[in-house]
Parts: structure tokens; C-alpha cells; sequence
């Protein structure tokens, strides 16, 4: 994709997780799916790192996406939730007493002169078991990963294509 002044839009894609964790590790594995479907405006990592070590992966980019596990109370295993840097208070992976949460990387990079991302999205997923020790995830998280896949393709790319992910705003509305 690029902008109007026909420059590269540079974008990272960073999967986040643990891939000994069960569901933990969806992240990851979808950074392997998406690995080698870019050209070179787009960079794919994976990492279990968070805080300011993610501060520096966001360093040069003009928009980054980033895919995790998470657990919401009530919500079903596999069901993906696109969110905006803003909405990451509610991510136990993201947002943490130990390190600084995905906002507060973002300002401090700025302030400290770096060229951050303008454009952040995650796609979280609902994890079903992310404390066994197991290399792969759940069924139903397992059959969503390609799908996620697929839908940041489409994003990445600027094309139309099949949406899986919600927002917040429709979860409170679907489960109104």
C-alpha cells in the first residue's frame, strides 16, 4: 500500500507470544503464516517481548499490526477482536504492572525522538488454554489462525476480503 505521494506505506507486523503456552503462542503463529507474503515496505517478527522492547520494533514504522492471544470472560475460543492502541488497558498480555503497555511505548518513542507508528491495530484472539505447557493451540483458536492470517493480508494490502474480527463496540452490542 502506499500513500498519496506514491511512497511506501512501511508497516511491521509483530506476533506476539509463547509458543510453548498453548493458545498463548496464536501470534506467532500466524507471523509464520504472513511470513513471505510482503514485499519490502513490510516487515513480519515474532517475539514474546512487550514493553520497551516493542517500543523499539515500532522505531521507523509508519503502521503496525499486532496480533496476540487474550482472555475476555465470556467470550468464545477463536473469536477475534480487532482493536485500536487505545482499547489495550484490557489486554493482560499488552498491558502489564511489570512494563509500560503499547500507549505508553508509543509516547515515550516519540518523545524520544523515534518515528512511531500513526496507524496501530491488533487483532486479538480469545485463547481457551493458555497456561498448559503444549507447542500448538486449541482447536477452535487453531482454525481461526489462517483466517486472521488472511484478514491482515487483506488490510495489509488495501484489498476487500473477509472480515472475521469484531470491535468492542459490537461485542457491548452484540451482547446487548
Amino acid at each position: 500500500m502506499e500513500d498519496s505521494g506514491r511512497n511506501p506505506i512501511k508497516t511491521v507486523i509483530i506476533g506476539l507470544g509463547n509458543t510453548v503456552l498453548s493458545d498463548d503462542g496464536a501470534g506467532v503463529y500466524v507471523s509464520r503464516m504472513l511470513s513471505g507474503r510482503f514485499g519490502d515496505d513490510v516487515s513480519v517478527i515474532e517475539t514474546d517481548s512487550v514493553g520497551m522492547n516493542l517500543m523499539e520494533m515500532l522505531g521507523g514504522f509508519d503502521r503496525a499490526i499486532l496480533v496476540d492471544a487474550i482472555l475476555l470472560d465470556g467470550e468464545e475460543a477463536g473469536t477475534v477482536f480487532r482493536l485500536r492502541a487505545d482499547d489495550l488497558k484490557i489486554t493482560p498480555r499488552l498491558s502489564s504492572c511489570h512494563d509500560i503497555d503499547i500507549v505508553t511505548a508509543l509516547e515515550l518513542g516519540r518523545q524520544l525522538g523515534l518515528h512511531m507508528p500513526g496507524e496501530v491495530t491488533i487483532f486479538a484472539i480469545q485463547g481457551e488454554d493458555m497456561l498448559t505447557l503444549y507447542e500448538g493451540c486449541t482447536q477452535k483458536v487453531e482454525e481461526s489462525l489462517p483466517l486472521i492470517a488472511d484478514e491482515v493480508e487483506t488490510l495489509v494490502k488495501g484489498l476487500d476480503g473477509p472480515r472475521i474480527s469484531i470491535g468492542l463496540d459490537e461485542r457491548k452490542n452484540r451482547d446487548a
